[in-house]
């Protein structure tokens, strides 16, 4: 991680002007076609919502804005950023908070996912949160079809970590779409950048559905 020189920023009005609102937060909602990507994660033997985990984390990496974060009046950028995310174990009801780091490769970080899932042993283990900002809240709400969700949040506006869920996929047409929203927080993140993250989303999901039919 480095820290940003924020006299010499060129977000620095932009910075300063949103540092001083109340509430900084904004939600975009939309879908994205997932076309063929269950059956890309069927035939690579890997958990399908990982890899919405994973195709998520790679269109945020890709986004600098998206890696900034404000810790102690400072704006810190990261290069690497953890996915905290929900999950819900086999013949359980209640949800818990698995943070771990990621991995490019999805293989691989869907062995780390079922690991840190099998051994998770508390519904909130907030002890990997308490080292840094450099996270991704996601959650997943597979029951519903959404068309617009807000986020829980501690009203602190110096919060720059994006909170992102996705809902129930459903079949428009010949394409597969699934409802998916993300909430940043205007001091770093401007509707431009929402707009390359949801470019790069798309463009992850083609490559890995694209990828795993070449290879058949």
């Amino acid at each position: 991680m480095k820290e940003i020189d924020i006299e010499n920023w060129d977000r620095k009005e932009h910075f300063n002007f949103f540092l001083n609102s109340d509430l900084p937060f904004y939600n975009t909602n939309f879908n994205i076609d997932i076309t063929g990507l269950r059956e890309c994660a069927r035939e690579l033997g890997v958990s399908f919502n990982t890899t919405l985990i994973y195709v998520t984390m790679k269109a945020v990496l890709k986004v600098k804005n998206f890696r900034y974060r404000y810790e102690n009046g400072k704006v810190i950028e990261y290069e690497e950023l953890r996915p905290s995310f929900t999950h819900i174990k086999q013949g359980e009801s209640l949800f818990r908070f698995i943070t771990l780091a990621f991995n490019d490769d999805l293989k691989e970080f869907d062995r780390m996912v079922k690991k840190a899932v099998q051994d998770s042993n508390t519904y909130f283990d907030v002890e990997e949160l308490k080292n840094g900002t450099n996270f991704v809240f996601i959650s997943s709400l597979p029951w519903i079809p959404f068309t617009g969700i807000d986020h829980t949040l501690s009203f602190n506006k110096y919060d720059t970590i994006p909170r992102i869920t996705w809902g129930k996929y459903f079949e428009s047409g010949s394409q597969l779409l699934l409802p998916y929203n993300i909430q940043v927080n205007h001091i770093f993140v401007d509707g431009l950048h929402v707009g390359l993250f949801y470019e790069n989303l798309l463009s992850e999901v083609k490559n890995l559905v694209n990828g795993f039919s070449a290879g058949r």
